[in-house]
């Protein structure tokens, strides 16, 4: 079994109850899509766990950007890329943690875009570009044919990302499956690609607060949800002034 989870956003609470449901359910294989950093309050127990437990894991846009710079996003976002970077950036007067902070900053900059296993590939974004381009429902309701097929053309049948917070299925054909029109479960069609959205585990965006991620098994695809507690972390977002009132009202709300 295969456990794919993407957009943790610093939210260690929510990490943390979703790897206990991964062990639960006794996936030995984990594959982080990318965006560890952003938003949350606890980036450093984030990066760490990511390193620990995850088999593979790939650059999400956030991640870049608290190495490369975060130019090219709302205040809320940039002004918490900021405070990560300052978080886990190496600097010489912190002595007594520059080596971890090496560690975690060389992570950081080593974290691919793209990754292959058998007929699965693995990306943050999309397939054409892995790391910042958007694949929404919105994208099939407007019959976006050549943004979709193009992206088609980089998958040999399925793909998994993340970056939209918004888990669903797109399938080769046009179509939008959402989780609960399919009871959580999508059995792929051997001859037709799709492209699926695992969610996101620390700030999902569908209107359902709970941490989501996938599992493969048998090429069955799962989405589960987990609750955490998401006021605990509301309030951390609260408490810290580096970090947007806003950001703890989105994970209240899953929007």
């Amino acid at each position: 079994m295969i456990a794919v989870i993407s957009d943790i956003h610093g939210n260690y609470e929510a990490l943390r109850a979703v790897l206990r449901e991964i062990d639960r359910l006794g996936a030995q294989h984990v594959i982080c899509l990318g965006d560890i950093l952003g938003y949350g309050p606890e980036p450093i127990l984030c990066v760490d766990a990511v390193r620990k437990r995850c088999a593979v894991t790939l650059c999400g846009n956030h991640d870049y950007a608290v190495v490369y710079g975060a130019e090219h996003f709302n205040t809320a976002a940039r002004t918490s890329l900021q405070y990560h970077r300052e978080l886990i950036m190496p600097r010489p007067d912190k002595r007594s943690d520059q080596h971890k902070r090496r560690e975690r900053w060389e992570f950081l900059k080593s974290l691919p875009y793209r990754y292959v296993e058998g007929e699965y590939l693995f990306v943050h974004a999309a397939p054409r570009n892995p790391v910042v381009e958007y694949l929404r429902k919105i994208d099939v309701q407007l019959g976006l044919k050549d943004k979709i097929s193009q992206n088609f053309a980089e998958v040999d049948w399925l793909a998994f990302n993340g970056h939209t917070h918004q888990a669903g299925i797109i399938t080769a054909e046009m179509e939008w499956l959402d989780p609960q029109q399919i009871d959580g479960v999508y059995r792929p069609n051997f001859q037709q690609k799709a492209m699926i959205n695992v969610g996101s585990v620390g700030q999902p965006r569908d209107g359902d607060p709970r941490a989501c991620f996938v599992t493969i098994e048998d090429a069955l695809i799962r989405y589960h949800r987990v609750v955490y507690d998401v006021e605990k972390v509301a309030r951390q977002i609260e408490a810290m002034p580096a970090l947007d009132y806003s950001l703890a009202e989105r994970l209240r709300q899953g929007r």
